[in-house]
């Protein structure tokens, strides 16, 4: 938000601007405006904060806190739970309660992230089995304060964990939550048996802790009886003095400590996170010619090797998949010729022939990465530098003060962030378009996107074309074929039967019941229903029928004493619904609005009094058969039936497939016949993928095909030179252009094709079918396309 504060006009006066409300932020910038011209620039600023009431209770693994109920049940149907948190350890119960009848709702650390398990149902069974009803966040161990927010109203539950919410509908019968005598926060006591726990403990600091409107943590400061205390809980929150570091180049980082040589044996550990599955942890020359020891990873697995001259002396691998962001703990003992890998504490050791080895330590102990000047004896690379955290280092049992490195007065470092560990999970949120799954490194993240319908980086664009005439065009015969009626757009392909036989090019999408149906003992209290399932959601459908230039269903109504509308002006016997869940007493060959069937309309009824064959009630076979064309009111959704109940009664019904044909996206074309005309469109609003599309054909040297501004981010397709084209777009990183050169006229006055797309991955630009042009999208701007003018199109 910005604001306009005036300074004082003199060298000495002090100016208070009060702020409206209080500003919650990481960074505050001010930019100076103007100054007084006759004297010199400077300016002081002080920013106070607000007032602030903070409860802190911090917990050490091995307690909690159980707020006793005044009652044996406390049975709600609202609950608002609020709380911020912080912590180390990326497993833990923050808080837990059950009812007898398996009621609960436990919220817990697990690996870093937070999840919610809430049930209001009395079969289902305990916290144990069950996954959770919602999980939320990342890297939530990261030793910061996170914020949690829990609102529940019978089933529906939002539940938010900083900036991030999720809502969702818990299962079950009831509405109220039944918790017997107790919550417990900071872990799950086991009763009768004190200080022993269900699940791990928190292990951290929880501040501002409300249980419906019940400040637990001041309950418990102030020794009040419905709070009891298991184990050692305080009330001001202990900062642990752990300093991480980052490695943040993959070439370049590393970090130098210093060891005590010659000593038999050797013993180092540490602790590391990651997204990359291959990177360098350690290497270290070993004194006494005993080889050079290298402890990596390699394709999420660590690797401990021992190397002397060209020969391995030795070779451990333990663990997989330890690129998952995780803290993992890894050390490793040699001691009187055996040596031992731990990794999160399981020990392993060589393979049982390994010849035996002595061990002798080195001086130089160089992590995550090799300086460049040094020969391989000294530290040893094989593969790539390691981009990650690391904390916790002990050589020779002692921990290294990484603080003094930052100094400069302990070992040596390159392309470090010390006192930080800067791992972001980037795939949260995903955004892998279309149910694509996201994977990630250290830089970056990536899509897969096999069975999803979908391609590219970022599974933006469909691999189905967006209606039959599209097929017909690429040289199709008849047959099965999928469509994505709109692109890239939300929703999924739907199959159809593309009929590409006939001048028409008919969309055909069959539904589960297309044989003739006999219907029989139906009146107006028992009523025969039948709904038609096409396959496909209804948004498909209807953006397939919206898409086209006309759309069909064949109806057809055989009847012996059953009567269909009962015109020329009862209550209808027969009525079917479409795509609104609108009720629609017209029948095929007629239009909205009339109750009639189609020789109502010609006057060829078998009775002239009334509008429908059916509706003269005759003891002989009749129908009444023609096709519904209103576009607004397909597909049929269901057919109700009642009239069949009288003696000798007897209705057959068939409704036939839906049938489209033309698309009106394929065939939309605008000519632009000076350099003043151009169409407008309201502004382009990109979220985080766009995709511009079309042919073109001119005679003209050059000219704009479309543009949007906004106050720095714009956007522009232009043909730049007869064999040129040229896409431009800034998104707050300066411009990006991407020209595809054609090496024969583009102003030929034929038609050409250009695809433009932005993602969070890539700038793409195809012309024809030449070479696609891409850049890789870079990590500073922001992610929307920030537009404000009209959309210029021509």
């Amino acid at each position: 938000s910005l604001q306009t504060f005036a300074g004082n006009m003199n060298a000495d006066s002090v100016m208070h601007h009060k702020l409206l409300h209080s500003v919650r932020a990481r960074f505050v910038r001010f930019v100076p405006l103007g100054w007084n011209p006759s004297g010199k620039i400077g300016m002081r600023v002080e920013v106070y904060g607000c007032s602030y009431k903070s409860d802190v209770a911090d917990f050490d693994g091995r307690s909690s806190l159980l707020y006793r109920f005044n009652q044996k049940l406390m049975s709600t149907l609202k609950d608002v739970i609020s709380l911020k948190f912080k912590s180390m350890q990326g497993d833990g119960v923050l808080f837990h309660g059950e009812g007898q009848r398996g009621d609960h709702i436990t919220l817990e650390l697990q690996k870093g992230r937070l999840a919610l398990h809430l049930n209001l149902d009395d079969s289902k069974p305990r916290l144990s089995s069950s996954p959770p009803s919602a999980t939320l966040g990342s890297l939530l161990d990261d030793q910061h304060w996170h914020s949690v927010l829990i609102e529940r109203v019978g089933k529906q539950v939002n539940f938010s964990v900083d900036k991030h919410t999720q809502h969702f509908r818990t299962k079950g019968e009831a509405d109220a939550l039944d918790i017997d005598y107790e919550l417990s926060f900071g872990g799950i006591p086991v009763p009768g048996k004190p200080g022993t726990f269900l699940k791990k403990n928190f292990h951290g600091c929880i501040e501002n802790l409300y249980y419906n409107g019940v400040n637990i943590i001041d309950l418990a400061k102030r020794r009040k009886h419905q709070i009891y205390t298991v184990g050692n809980v305080t009330f001001s929150c202990s900062e642990p003095q752990i300093v991480p570091i980052t490695f943040v180049n993959s070439s370049s980082s590393y970090l130098l400590l210093p060891g005590t040589p010659q000593i038999d044996g050797l013993s180092v550990s540490f602790q590391f996170r990651t997204w990359n599955k291959d990177g360098l942890l350690l290497s270290t020359e070993l004194s006494e010619g005993s080889g050079t020891l290298l402890l990596s990873l390699e394709g999420g697995t660590v690797r401990l090797m021992i190397q002397k001259m060209t020969e391995r002396t030795a070779e451990i691998l333990t663990g997989n998949s330890l690129n998952d962001g995780l803290w993992h703990s890894v050390s490793i003992n040699a001691r009187r010729d055996r040596i031992t890998l731990s990794l999160d504490n399981d020990a392993v050791s060589p393979a049982q022939d390994t010849t035996r080895v002595q061990i002798y330590s080195g001086n130089s102990y160089y992590f995550g990465g090799c300086p460049d000047n040094l020969t391989d004896s000294q530290c040893l690379n094989p593969i790539k530098a390691f981009q990650g955290c690391m904390r916790l280092i002990f050589i020779d049992n002692q921990p290294k003060d990484l603080i003094s490195v930052q100094q400069g007065s302990l070992g040596n470092f390159s392309d470090l962030h010390i006192d930080l560990c800067s791992i972001k999970d980037r795939c949260l949120p995903n955004y892998c378009e279309h149910g694509g799954s996201c994977s990630q490194s250290w830089t970056t993240f990536y899509c897969n996107c096999s069975n999803t319908g979908y391609t590219g980086a970022t599974c933006h664009n469909s691999l189905y074309e967006q209606s039959c005439e599209v097929y017909r065009h690429q040289g199709n015969t008849a047959g099965f074929f999928y469509i994505d009626s709109d692109g890239s757009g939300p929703l999924g392909p739907l199959q159809v039967y593309c009929n590409i036989t006939e001048d028409k090019i008919w969309t055909s999408v069959q539904h589960n019941n297309t044989e003739l149906t006999h219907v029989r003992g139906t009146d107006p209290e028992k009523p025969y229903t039948m709904a038609l399932d096409y396959g496909g959601s209804m948004e498909q459908l209807e953006a397939m029928i919206d898409g086209s230039e006309h759309c069909e269903q064949e109806v057809a109504y055989h009847c012996r004493r059953s009567r269909l509308l009962n015109t020329p002006d009862g209550t209808p016997f027969t009525w079917w619904i479409g795509r609104s869940n609108e009720r629609h007493p017209y029948w095929g060959g007629a239009p909205p609005g009339v109750q009639q069937c189609e020789c109502g309309l010609d006057e060829s009824c078998l009775d002239i009094r009334h509008f429908c064959n059916c509706d003269a009630d005759k003891d002989e076979w009749t129908n009444d058969t023609g096709f519904l064309s209103f576009k607004d009111h397909l597909p049929v959704t269901q057919i109700v039936i009642t009239d069949t109940n009288r003696s000798n009664s007897e209705a057959a019904w068939r409704i036939g497939p839906l049938r489209c044909y033309g698309d009106r996206h394929f065939w939309n074309a605008v000519s632009f016949y000076t350099e003043a005309s151009y169409l407008h469109f309201p502004t382009f609003h990109a979220e985080f993928s766009a995709d511009i599309s079309f042919f073109f054909k001119t005679t003209a040297l050059s000219g704009v095909f479309l543009e949007n501004l906004g106050i720095k981010d714009f956007i522009r397709l232009e043909i730049s030179s007869p064999s040129e084209i040229t896409f431009a777009i800034d998104v707050g990183n300066g411009p990006v252009e991407l020209i595809v050169h054609s090496p024969s006229l583009l102003n030929d006055n034929q038609w050409h094709y250009i695809r433009a797309e932005r993602n969070l991955k890539e700038t793409s630009l195809q012309v024809d079918s030449l070479p696609r042009m891409t850049r890789e999208t870079s990590e500073e701007g922001h992610f929307r396309l920030q537009l404000n003018s009209q959309l210029f199109v021509g």
